[in-house]
């Protein structure tokens, strides 16, 4: 039986101190050397961005004391009205209100104390390029920066101000406002290098290890070929998004450390289902209600002391109940290979690749492998004759959007360097508004060395393409049934290939009964509520273990077997569930609500788990493999950039996880 041996990167980069209670296992080898500071930079368009989006990942960096800044590039100022505060338009006040709202919510993050300090001054970049800083006197690695680009809801002149018109030079440059009781010293204009510039003075002040923005190709909620497609998210989000891209791929054509990139679907959370666990959720939107003055605090500026337009109407928007990736991570991207094992993961567009090998006890320094341009995840294959194959997403962007491409790097021979093809697009060859809303591929291989590809397309179905052992691809084929996410396993099992997907409220199935055969009708598992996550379980005795789906809230996940589903009690956490069978035992890995690894003991499929907190905190999901000699491990890479490993045997309390090092700059690749 060929057994799959996927991956999916992960994506962050840098190197990371962090703050770890005493007493914990994984303490004893967090060595000096491996103590690098993690930091992230926060790209949104508007003062609450992060709060709706981007949280809880913004809590536990700030939890872990990790150097945070978060830039607005708007102010956000909308039609000036921080309703019912005023009564007639107010843009300089209304933005000054958004901002004491986000430095309060902060500071309550940070410190506790809403009223926490902060030191405001102006920040100057060559060719009078000035913008506003904000930082926590209490704890300064914690910056927010303004640039206070104009976005009103009713410009006179249609909407100029967007983010939009300066990105794709409608417009040469953009006016900024100078929110009421700002240190900068008047209103002016940025144009598009200028606002690039910001971002490179922040990257290159901040060192962040992560830089976190927002979806820059959002789902569509209507669409007519004519009219174009009527997006489920504010074109400002989008934008940032692509701004923030193209700052880190300047960065890194400079020379700059290889960082990686998270972005965070926005206003189309409302349509996914809830992932936040309820103390989470209630924890997140606390803040949420801080930035809105919705306890109405005594406040001594005229303007208001938070976003009365969010108030106490903050969970009515539903958009904040769940936490989601534009480009959701697997669990296979730690791999068997070469009697060792393989690593792989996404930095500054570029795969890179830890390699231990068999009977090492240290992981070699990780080396780039090629790609360009490409999103934080990655899937992978084996075939047969022992190479490797990566399947990923590469995102070009120009002035009209991105250009959204799968690619396939292959090694010639077992061992040797990657080759990247395209293998191209289910709607490339349509509007190329369609082809933005590609999903993240995955793969599988077949005994006779043959590769099918899946992928979620512009009409929310999977679209397959298979290519047989020379290498050639064949047309992308359609399969029965929409309305799935950007969530896709497949289990090959001797000539028979079983595709998982899941919709807002069902695990579905596609079975093929050989390679070169059709996939049937569409089938349904389980009805439920999901969390739009899925993952297979790696099998010590070859082949794969079941699949697992996450159910809404974090509280139950959905262990599908040939026998028939079963749900456990999931503790919690958000991202897909990584898994061993071993002896009849089921070990599973996840991230948990405080951004760790939950490992549970071993235990029968489908009765109730045991969970324990190990680890750090990281990125991505977390992934298993099985080395030659039938050792496991759990793998995570930190926010912190490094690979994470432990041997997945005996207590979970007695795990010890190790770091192998992050990657250097990737300028040369």
């Amino acid at each position: 039986m060929h057994r799959r041996t996927a991956l999916s990167a992960l994506l962050l980069a840098g190197g990371g101190a962090i703050a770890l209670g005493l007493g914990r296992p994984w303490e004893r080898v967090w060595s000096a050397e491996a103590a690098r500071q993690a930091a992230f930079l926060n790209v949104c368009a508007h003062p609450d961005d992060d709060l709706y989006f981007l949280n809880p990942d913004v809590l536990q960096a700030l939890a872990e004391g990790c150097p945070v800044t978060s830039v607005y590039l708007t102010a956000g100022e909308a039609n000036g009205v921080n309703a019912p505060q005023d009564e007639k338009p107010d843009f300089e006040g209304y933005a000054a209100a958004r901002q004491y709202g986000i430095r309060a919510a902060y500071a309550a993050m940070t410190t506790g104390d809403r009223d926490a300090a902060w030191r405001r001054e102006v920040r100057r970049l060559p060719g009078d390029v000035v913008f506003e800083t904000a930082t926590l006197v209490a704890k300064p690695h914690v910056t927010l920066a303004f640039l206070n680009l104009r976005a009103p809801l009713d410009a006179a002149d249609g909407g100029s101000n967007r983010l939009a018109w300066l990105w794709d030079g409608r417009r040469d440059a953009q006016p900024y406002l100078r929110p009421t009781d700002s240190p900068l010293p008047a209103p002016g204009r940025l144009r598009r290098d200028d606002v690039l510039a910001v971002l490179a003075s922040l990257l290159s002040t901040s060192a962040p290890t992560v830089v976190r923005t927002l979806d820059p190709a959002p789902e569509h909620l209507r669409y007519d070929s004519d009219d174009g497609a009527d997006y489920s998210d504010h074109q400002d989000h989008l934008y940032a998004a692509y701004f923030a891209y193209e700052a880190v791929r300047r960065h890194r054509a400079a020379g700059g450390a290889a960082v990686q990139v998270q972005s965070y679907r926005g206003y189309f959370n409302k349509y996914w289902p809830r992932n936040l666990s309820p103390a989470v959720y209630e924890r997140k939107f606390s803040y949420l209600d801080i930035y809105g003055w919705a306890d109405g605090h005594a406040c001594a500026v005229p303007y208001g002391c938070g976003d009365l337009q969010v108030g106490a109407g903050a969970r009515n928007k539903r958009y904040g109940r769940s936490q989601t990736y534009r480009h959701p991570g697997g669990t296979a991207w730690l791999v068997a290979y070469a009697g060792g094992l393989s690593a792989f993961a996404v930095f500054a567009g570029t795969v890179v690749m830890w390699r231990r090998g068999e009977g090492e006890a240290d992981w070699a320094a990780p080396v780039p492998v090629g790609g360009q341009n490409l999103v934080p995840h990655l899937d992978t294959v084996v075939t047969p004759d022992g190479r490797l194959h990566l399947f990923g997403v590469r995102q070009d962007l120009d002035v009209t959007g991105p250009r959204l491409v799968v690619v396939h790097g292959v090694q010639e021979r077992p061992g040797a360097g990657f080759t990247w093809t395209d293998v191209g697009n289910p709607d490339a060859d349509g509007d190329p508004v369609r082809a933005r809303e590609l999903g993240m591929p995955y793969a599988v291989a077949d005994a006779g060395g043959g590769l099918t590809v899946f992928v979620r397309d512009f009409s929310r179905e999977v679209s397959v393409r298979t290519a047989g052992p020379g290498g050639d691809w064949g047309p992308w084929t359609g399969l029965d049934g929409g309305g799935i996410r950007d969530a896709l396993v497949a289990v090959a099992a001797g000539a028979r290939t079983d595709l998982y997907a899941v919709t807002d409220d069902e695990l579905v199935c596609w079975a093929r009964e050989s390679p070169g055969g059709r996939f049937g009708k569409r089938r349904t598992l389980l009805h439920g509520s999901m969390d739009g996550t899925l993952a297979v379980v790696r099998a010590v005795s070859g082949g794969d273990g079941p699949v697992i789906a996450g159910q809404a809230d974090g509280a139950t996940l959905t262990i599908a077997q040939d026998t028939g589903t079963a749900t456990v009690k999931a503790n919690g956490g958000t991202g897909a569930v990584a898994g061993l069978l071993r002896d009849g035992l089921l070990r599973l890995v996840r991230r948990n609500d405080e951004g760790r690894v939950d490992v549970t003991e071993p235990h029968p499929p489908g009765e109730p788990p045991v969970w324990h907190g190990s680890g750090v905190l990281f990125t991505g999901a977390p992934a298993v493999a099985v080395d030659a000699a039938g050792v496991a491990y759990a793998a995570v890479v930190g926010v912190d950039g490094r690979l994470w490993t432990c041997r997945l045997d005996g207590l979970v309390t007695k795990l010890a996880w190790r770091a192998a090092p992050a990657p250097p700059a990737l300028s040369q690749v």
